[in-house]
């Protein structure tokens, strides 16, 4: 596996370079399907709501969800997470494909990346985005600066 970060260097002289990634399997506007999903699957989401359940703040949630986040810490590499995340799903990749497949299903790979180095970057090697081509869904990625 490839090291995900390059690092010149911080924002600042006496800062650290400090790197965070995630990976998520994101099903949105599906939540009659929520049980069947775990059920085929024998996954259990990271967390999963239905559209007008109380969400953050007190307000409802505008659509449905149900996730599967890589339990790995932010510090480990993207390509980990992405593995993480095609381990546990390759097994149902004919179930998760066909349901994504469908027009109205929104599923995708949502992707973070986090650091506080406005000039560093991520690679990914090739073999890490096997996920998203084999369930033919799209691939996100959150870049935050801090």
């Amino acid at each position: 596996m490839s090291d995900s970060r390059t690092s010149p260097s911080p924002d600042t002289p006496s800062e650290s370079v400090r790197f965070g990634f995630s990976a998520i399997l994101r099903i949105m506007c599906a939540s009659e399907r929520h049980d069947d999903i775990e059920d085929v699957t024998g996954l259990t989401p990271t967390h999963k709501h239905r559209a007008g359940e109380e969400g953050l703040f007190g307000e409802p949630w505008p659509n449905d969800l149900w996730t599967l986040e890589s339990t790995l810490p932010p510090a480990a590499p993207l390509d980990d997470h992405l593995d993480w995340l095609w381990n546990e799903v390759r097994p149902h990749r004919d179930y998760l494909r066909d349901l994504a497949a469908q027009d109205d299903v929104d599923m995708y790979v949502f992707c973070g990346y986090r650091s506080n180095c406005a000039e560093c970057g991520f690679e990914l090697a090739p073999t890490s985005l096997q996920i998203v081509e084999a369930l033919d869904v799209p691939l996100q990625v959150s870049v935050v600066f801090r």
